[in-house]
Formats: C-alpha cells, structure tokens, sequence
C-alpha cells in the first residue's frame, strides 16, 4: 500500500483534531527538546560534531 505524504499529513491533523490537540507556537514551543536535561557527555558529543562540521565546511 502506497501511501502520499498529503493523506499522511491528512489522517494526523484528523487524529489531532478528534484528541482536541490544537497547534499554537506555545505548544510546539514546549514541546521541542530545550536541552536542559542533556548529560555532561551528550553536550560534549554535541560539541564534537559542531566542531568536526565546521571543521568540515558543513556548518
């Protein structure tokens, strides 16, 4: 079964709409990952792939 990214994109915002979850930019706002809980190695492996990509020319 072949399904296009429009009827995909159809069914979730009908799903949304029947869980009464309405999109404002406070909500995806929360809901983004802020990074606060991020472990010391996490944020250093993060550094490390920022450097090596501007290292790189990718950044």
């Amino acid at each position: 079964m072949i399904i296009t990214l429009s009827d995909l994109l159809a069914g979730i915002r009908e799903r949304k709409a029947a869980l009464g979850i309405i999109d404002t930019p406070e909500r995806t706002d929360a809901m983004r990952n802020s990074g606060s809980r991020r472990t010391a190695r996490k944020r250093a492996m993060l550094a490390r792939i920022e450097e090596r990509s501007r290292d790189a020319g990718v950044v």
